[in-house]
């Protein structure tokens, strides 16, 4: 099943990005002008200078194929990295082949469709508005591409015994405190005069990937086109663009201690007080539930976790139910459950 999606989102994907934007491009040959506008023409601005619609195709098809070539190279060279090496670059390949098919195609048959039926380059004028179009759109085609080849890449492969990463959280009372159990679910060990508290930051590396690899496409596409094609070029930078938008969600927080369990990734911030805590438990939440619940409750429903995994499940007085994601459940179980108990 992996193999497969590795092949949807590294090969179809892009060959159909890819070959549609040519197709249409031959279905309306006929009707365009030998030669678009390269500087100028919006608005009420004359017209500099042109290009050649052919050479406008050539260029941002071959942009498109030539990452996408790269892609596959990356895709094979990684044959003899470890798992989740492997995984984590090929994703990152995969996303800047389609955000970069996705931006390029949308740039060339938006440029097309403004010149469909206009005898000669000069007939072709834009507006502002579809100006600000041009520059905006790919950026949304490239973000939903990239989007949708991340999803198909799926999770990263488990890593092998010994071979993960220390995990950053923390609590005072320690891992390896003895814990004891009540009604509500264990607790730990801990005096009644110990501060307890835990404070989990990590770095989402599948984010972090992506991020990069848009980062970097936008800056090659700018500077393959701008100087071949002119303004137009700089709608290239699209997925660089989308990368800033990116940026804050590459951390993820979770803090717990006696008032509240706070977690965040970038602007999304949520807050459960301690006090509307009535017990804490272990749960998981696969990838492909979390997915399908954010699909039908929305991204950010109150009761979904910010990432899937390992969960803390609160159950709240009010009969509701939060998971918080994290890394050693069954500490941060016992910690909401003893400080749950102190405010009893």
């Amino acid at each position: 099943m992996r193999s497969v999606r590795w092949t949807i989102g590294s090969g179809l994907l892009p060959a159909a990005l890819v070959g549609g934007a040519a197709a249409v491009t031959l279905a309306w040959r006929s009707r365009l002008p030998e030669s678009l506008p390269n500087s100028g023409g919006v608005g009420d601005r004359p017209m500099l200078s042109t290009v050649g619609v052919d050479t406008l195709a050539g260029v941002l098809l071959g942009s498109a194929l030539a990452v996408w070539v790269t892609g596959l190279l990356v895709f094979a060279l990684t044959r003899r990295i470890s798992g989740t090496g492997r995984h984590w670059l090929r994703l990152g390949a995969q996303v800047a082949v389609n955000g970069t098919a996705a931006a390029s195609g949308t740039v060339l048959l938006m440029m097309l469709g403004a010149a469909l039926d206009a005898p000669t380059a000069a007939d072709v004028r834009l507006s502002w508005g579809y100006f600000a179009a041009l520059m905006a759109l790919p950026m949304v085609a490239a973000a939903v591409a990239g989007l949708l080849a991340y999803l198909l890449a799926g999770a990263a492969p488990p890593a092998s015994p010994g071979t993960g990463s220390p995990t950053l959280a923390r609590a005072a009372a320690g891992r390896d405190v003895p814990e004891q159990t009540v009604a509500a679910g264990p607790v730990l060990a801990a005096g009644g005069d110990e501060r307890l508290l835990w404070w989990e930051f990590r770095a989402l590396r599948p984010v972090l990937w992506t991020t990069g690899a848009l980062a970097l496409t936008g800056v090659l596409m700018v500077a393959v086109l701008v100087p071949l094609v002119g303004v137009v070029g700089w709608a290239g930078a699209a997925p660089a663009v989308s990368a800033l938008a990116m940026v804050p969600f590459t951390r993820y927080r979770l803090v717990i201690d006696g008032e509240a369990v706070r977690v965040a990734i970038g602007p999304l911030r949520r807050r459960v007080p301690i006090s509307a805590i009535a017990a804490a438990e272990a749960d998981h939440l696969a990838v492909e539930d979390w997915l399908l619940r954010g699909m039908l409750r929305g991204a950010t429903a109150r009761d979904l976790p910010l990432l899937p995994g390992p969960a803390l499940a609160l159950r709240l007085t009010d009969g509701s139910r939060r998971l918080v994601t994290c890394r050693d459940v069954p500490t941060a179980v016992a910690m909401v459950n003893t400080l749950r108990a102190r405010q009893a």
